[in-house]
Order: C-alpha cells, then structure tokens, then sequence
C-alpha cells in the first residue's frame, strides 16, 4: 500500500501560535492514520507525529497554560490588594510635608529646609501617581476595578485634563491646541477614569514631541453613533515594533540607556484597559519621524442623547 507522507504547513515556527500548532499535529496524526491503516508506530518518516508526541505536547502545552494563568492572576490579585498599605504611608508623606510648605506648622526660615520638603512633598506625589497606575493595572487585571458612571459633558473633562498637562506643556515648549466645538453629546462614563485616559494620552503626546511642536485634541461623532475623542502630535513616532512594546505593561520605546525622557511605560496599557472597561477601543496610528494619533472610541451605549 503506498504511503503518502502528510504535509505540515511550511511556516516559520516562531510565528505558530502553540494552539494551531497541537492542531496542526493532530491534523498530522489523523493522516498518518489514514495512509498506514492504524499503524502509526510502523511509520519511519523523518517528522512523523506519534501518539506520545502529541499527547506530552497537548499535556506540555495545557501545564504551561494553567501555570501562566494562575501566575498572572496571583500577581494581580497581590497588587490589588496592596492599594491600602502602598497609598496610606505615601499619603502620609505628602499631608505632613504639604502642611510644612503651608504654613500651618510655623513658618519655615531656612530656605533650604523649605526646599528640602518641596521636593519631598513633589517626590512623593510622583510616586503616588506611579503606584496608583500600577495598581489600576493589576486591578484591571484581576477584573476588579471599580467604575462610577454618570452623565459627563465631554469639554469639562477636557478642560480638566488641560490643566493638568499645561505647565509641562509650556516648560517643554509644546503648544497645545484643543479642537473640542460645541455642541457635543454627553457621555455615560466615569468621569475620573477618562480623564485618565486623557491626560496619559495628553502627557505621552508632550514627552514625545520636541520643543516647538504641536498636541492637537480633538472629538467627532462616528457613523454608527458613537464618539471619537483624538490627541494627535507631531512627535518621534514609532515604527510597529516600538508601538507593540509601547502597548505593553511597563514597555517603554527606545534604548533604556539613551532614553531622553521619563515614564513607567503603563500610560497606554492603561488606558486601554480603561477604555475597554467602557466597552470601548483604543487605536494607534503612528508613523517614525512624522508623529502619533492616539484615538479613543466610545460606542453608541455610551453616548447620551
């Protein structure tokens, strides 16, 4: 009886996704079957897939799984549970050292005393923003995040993200320019959550664009009644590698040791894990030397009236 040697698809084996791959052998296995009546162990071909092979793949395959799984929601659930120990001590630090700079206590003579708890008190809040990002992570993670929807007008939450990005904006000789016209329709959101979103955009977009550069933000409408809120730079850009690292937790685009700018790396993991708790998306449309648009979409169900 003539033996028909099955194929296997010729593709590179590091772009096989292990799912397709066990797929794939079994695939194998029921054709060896086939051209040899039953009689896989009789089968000498260079490549030939044997009952034990697939099974210790199938078993290496669903191990290596489970062990992920269970080592990925460990580490969220520990994070989250962190929130109050991580934040009571920082804000402790940041009320002590704010009430210094304020006066209440007494006036401070030394002046570089006083400078001293200024940077305490900047430091300190540097940190509490770092640890509240990772912690929205790891909540987000562990499918636990809080959310407090209500009806939002979509200029003030814009207005208050401005505000916060506007010194470092003008310290980087960065202009911003809103492009929010009225009128707009509300949405039904957690208004601290898209500000959030906002502002990482809104800073991502000032880091990575040089002085004399433009931040533009801007909304729309979509045809399929949503809406559509945009930052867009004319900044470094990335190529598609640098934008697949930029998406990962604690990614950061670059040489580590040459990078010119600061950050976590989890301004947009981060955001797109708060727009997905809005049932919404995140693109990234970016381009090497040309600049970055970063577009959040909300679906109709969100948008009032």
């Amino acid at each position: 009886m003539a033996r028909s040697k099955p194929a296997l698809p010729a593709d590179d084996p590091g772009d096989v996704d292990l799912v397709e791959l066990v797929a794939r052998l079994a695939e194998a296995e029921r054709a060896i079957r086939v051209a040899t009546g039953g009689e896989i162990d009789a089968v000498l071909l260079p490549g030939a897939v044997t009952p034990f092979l697939l099974r210790d793949a199938q078993e290496a395959l669903l191990r290596a799984k489970n062990e992920a799984e269970l080592a990925n929601r460990a580490k969220s659930e520990f994070l989250a549970a962190m929130s109050h120990e991580l934040r009571t001590p920082l804000n402790a630090i940041l009320g002590f050292s704010e009430a210094m700079l304020s006066g209440v206590l007494g006036d401070i003579a030394n002046a570089r005393h006083r400078g001293y708890i200024a940077d305490i008190f900047e430091s300190g809040r540097h940190l509490l923003g770092l640890v509240n990002d990772i912690l929205d992570i790891a909540t987000i993670e562990a499918g636990k995040l809080g959310m407090h929807a209500e009806e939002c007008a979509l200029p003030e939450i814009v207005a208050a993200a401005l505000l916060l990005v506007e010194r470092r904006a003008q310290g980087s000789g960065v202009r911003i320019d809103s492009r929010i016209a009225e009128p707009l329709p509300r949405l039904f959101v957690d208004r601290r959550r898209v500000k959030q979103v906002l502002v990482n955009l809104l800073s991502n977009a000032v880091k990575f664009t040089p002085r004399g550069g433009t931040v533009s933000v801007s909304a729309a409408r979509t045809p399929d009644g949503g809406l559509t809120l945009a930052v867009a730079d004319d900044g470094i850009g990335m190529d598609a590698e640098e934008l697949a690292l930029a998406l990962a937790p604690f990614g950061q685009s670059g040489d580590p040791y040459v990078r010119t700018v600061e950050g976590s790396g989890l301004g947009l993991p981060l955001s797109q894990g708060l727009m997905a708790a809005h049932e919404g998306t995140l693109e990234i449309v970016s381009t090497k030397g040309v600049g970055t648009t970063v577009t959040a979409y909300f679906p109709k169900d969100r948008v009032v009236g």
